[in-house]
């Protein structure tokens, strides 16, 4: 989350301060409009502020760690697919 608060610093050149806050005003934003995926996205922020989300594989081996049961397995496999068709396009482009 470190590298997401010091982008809003450089980018939008607020505090701090106000880069934190504003990440936890859209995090509990997108938990309110989305209850389903509550527990995934406190989990992906969980992970990327504890640099979890960077050890070791890619993100799409750590979908199903971040979002939890079923609809994580379902997610990751979704990716996994769309990334292997675009790398199949890739080459035709």
């Amino acid at each position: 989350m470190n590298d997401l608060i010091n982008k809003l610093i450089a980018e939008a050149g607020i505090s701090q301060e106000q880069a934190t806050k504003s990440i936890e005003v859209v995090k509990a934003f997108v938990k309110e409009k989305f209850p389903m995926m509550a527990d995934g996205i406190e989990n992906m922020f969980t992970h990327a502020s504890s640099g979890q989300a960077q050890e070791g594989g890619s993100l799409l081996d750590k979908i199903s760690d971040i979002i939890p049961g079923d609809i994580g397995e379902k997610i990751e496999g979704f990716a996994k697919q769309a990334k292997e068709k675009f790398e199949g396009l890739e080459g035709k482009l």
